[in-house]
């Protein structure tokens, strides 16, 4: 025996809305950086400034900035929303038709590479209109300020009487380690200051008389996150 389902379709409806997305929203990010050229050592100060070029506003705005692995982070400020240094997001909760706001970071040069910061637009509540203007960034040039000497002649007639590194105040923290052809370490200096004029104050003989003539080893420490500077000079008289 077969049954046969009817049903009644009089009383089934639906209601389906569709709502306008009528948000105008454009987010331009600028970028910029002081000084453009700088030394290992130097501070540099990044300004990242979004502006709201839509007629209507924008929320939940999060900017993300790449931040170079040439540089040491050192402080920053935000005038709206809030900055993550540990994932270097800034939160904005809301930008009016042609507002702008800037993310002020101060930083320090560790290398003399990689120092290009990269700022782009990761989130938005809202589509953006011109997504062609969503990123920007800038680039720090290191100048050749940071020189060092390969050899020295401490005779006291004005030139070359101490090991000379062009540059050295830049690199508070730094670590000196000089050591003779056979691989005895005969002088070391924290915070080097140009001052080495050929004397040892470590391994045999540690006494203040000149050492022999001859060519010699270095390990710097810039206290950077680069390797140690490994090299050699001429010590005559």
């Amino acid at each position: 025996m077969k049954t046969k389902t009817i049903i009644d379709t009089t009383q089934t409806n639906a209601t389906l809305t569709v709502l306008d997305d009528d948000s105008d929203v454009d987010i331009e990010i600028l970028k910029n950086v002081s000084p453009q050229e700088a030394s290992i050592g130097d501070p540099v100060t990044f300004q990242i400034i979004p502006t709201n070029f839509g007629p209507t506003e924008a929320t939940v705005i999060e900017i993300l900035d790449v931040f170079p692995n040439g540089m040491n982070f050192v402080s920053a400020l935000a005038s709206e929303g809030i900055f993550d240094n540990s994932t270097f997001i800034w939160s904005i909760d809301m930008l009016s038709s042609n507002q702008s706001e800037t993310l002020t970071l101060v930083t320090q040069i560790a290398s003399s590479t990689v120092l290009l910061n990269v700022a782009l637009l990761s989130s938005l509540n809202e589509p953006d209109r011109d997504p062609t203007n969503n990123m920007d960034e800038a680039e720090v040039v290191v100048d050749n300020c940071f020189y060092i000497t390969n050899g020295l002649s401490p005779n006291n007639d004005g030139f070359n009487d101490t090991f000379y590194i062009e540059c050295i105040e830049k690199f508070p923290g730094n670590n000196l380690k000089i050591y003779s052809r056979y691989g005895v370490q005969i002088y070391e200096s924290d915070n080097y200051q140009n001052n080495w004029d050929g004397k040892a104050n470590r391994g045999i003989p540690n006494t203040s008389k000149v050492l022999p003539v001859g060519t010699y080893f270095y390990i710097l420490d810039l206290n950077t996150k680069d390797e140690p500077l490994v090299g050699w000079l001429y010590l005559n008289y």
